[in-house]
């Protein structure tokens, strides 16, 4: 079955909608025009019945009233059809040539009948005079009304095919030139690929539906550029980050099969391959979660948690490392219990992140504070140091994955552990916030619904 196009629809629909109206308004025109020429013809009839009343009017004696009538007749075009009968039903002004109108049969309204083939609009009417009673009967013939009336259909008929054929040619033509902006950007569209997504379609200055579907699309191939980069560059950035690691693994091993060692030499070995083995697992595992929170397939088991409760977990297990680091590590709870519907494991993993990291960018003597703070229908949890800072520069650009704001430190880190714990946080409905000046310190923070 052969689909119309939007243009073959859209003048379609116009015609139909241009024939309805054009048949509505030729109707109308048609009903008013015949209702006006009928109109025209009945107060014809009137006027010449209150002339034949003024003529017959007053006079006695019936010779004298029968010359009177005739010298109505006589001034008044076709005589023939007016009549006048007495009471008797004898009819008073018609001769041997002139046609009979059919009684009135009570018919006081004007009304047409056809009369020796001859459409005619009668009106008849009763009156008084000189003490004698009188029927009166005119008619005027139609055919002039009636010829009229069909050369004016007859032009209908011509003009509404004419003017609904121009209509359809105009309204094909001005719908190709609405539309032909859609078919430059449904050109621009099938020419951009992923090899050159910085294209981008014209946008018109019309200011209507056409304007707004460009800017859309442009819109789109922005974000789809920008997610594309993005996965560019963590395919780059993964590349990278398991090739160091298997290139340990397998010069490790070259190494140890060179020549024959001892057994701690292989011991050895085995444990820097183990050691970077772990590495890639960690990494992989990273890459994982982050895969499935892109995919929105992460999995949280929302339960009501006690978050004081995980904040001092988190404080005890990372206690060790913060006393090596001569740093001090502290859990600020509120005395009553505070719970919310997360996913424990989650928010621990967030919590264990964000206290990795300010343990590594804060110098002996400084404090890390794990705090929990109930605040209007929310909880606040947020991890605080008083180390370097981050730059304002790298501030926005802290949660992209693989990213170090000083590479030059050689941070053991992957650059994905704050990019997991915004991930974990966006599976909560919420976001790490941060706030940071070098030198001062930073604090990241995020705040949990009350159940």
């Amino acid at each position: 079955m052969m689909r119309l196009s939007i243009r073959q629809r859209l003048t379609a629909w116009y015609a139909a909608a241009l024939l309805l109206g054009l048949s509505v308004f030729a109707f109308t025109m048609w009903i008013s025009l015949r209702q006006r020429l009928i109109a025209g013809v009945d107060s014809r009839l009137a006027q010449r019945i209150q002339g034949l009343k003024m003529a017959v009017g007053g006079v006695r004696d019936r010779t004298r009233l029968l010359r009177e009538l005739d010298e109505y007749l006589r001034e008044v075009p076709d005589s023939s059809l007016v009549q006048l009968r007495d009471s008797s039903g004898a009819l008073l002004s018609v001769g041997e040539s002139r046609p009979i109108l059919p009684p009135a049969s009570g018919r006081p309204a004007p009304y047409t009948d056809v009369v020796s083939g001859h459409p005619l609009r009668i009106a008849t009417t009763r009156f008084e005079s000189a003490g004698s009673v009188f029927d009166a009967q005119v008619a005027i013939p139609l055919d002039e009304t009636l010829e009229v009336m069909r050369g004016f259909r007859g032009l209908l008929l011509f003009l509404i095919p004419a003017v609904l054929l121009v209509s359809c040619v105009g309204g094909f033509w001005l719908s190709s030139r609405a539309l032909r902006p859609v078919d430059e950007i449904t050109s621009v569209a099938r020419s951009i690929g992923v090899q050159n997504l910085s294209q981008r379609v014209v946008v018109p200055r019309t200011g209507d539906e056409i304007e707004r579907m460009a800017q859309t699309w442009n819109e789109v191939l922005d974000r789809l550029e920008t997610s594309v980069k993005r996965i560019r560059q963590f395919t780059s950035d993964a590349s990278h980050e398991l090739r160091t690691p298997l290139a340990l693994i397998r010069a490790t091993a070259e190494l140890a099969l060179r020549r024959d060692r001892d057994p701690e030499g292989y011991r050895a070995s085995l444990r820097q391959i183990e050691q970077d083995a772990g590495r890639m697992t960690e990494l992989t595992e990273s890459l994982l979660t982050l895969a499935r929170a892109d995919a929105d397939t992460l999995e949280l088991n929302l339960r009501p948690t006690d978050l004081n409760q995980l904040a001092r977990s988190v404080v005890d297990q990372s206690g060790a490392a913060a006393a090596d680091a001569g740093i001090e590590l502290q859990a600020i709870t509120p005395g009553q219990c505070v719970e919310a519907p997360v996913d424990g494991l989650g928010i621990r993993r967030i919590l264990l992140i964000l206290v990795e990291n300010a343990l590594k960018h804060t110098p002996a003597g400084g404090a890390v504070r794990v705090s929990v703070a109930d605040r209007d229908g929310e909880i606040a949890v947020s991890v605080e140091d008083t180390g370097e800072g981050i730059p304002a520069e790298a501030l926005p650009h802290i949660f992209e994955r693989f990213f170090r704001a000083d590479p030059a430190r050689g941070s053991s880190g992957f650059g994905l552990g704050l990019s997991i714990a915004q991930a974990i946080a966006h599976g909560h409905g919420t976001a790490i916030e941060v706030a940071s000046r070098p030198g001062a310190g930073s604090r990241f923070c995020m705040s949990l619904k009350k159940p």
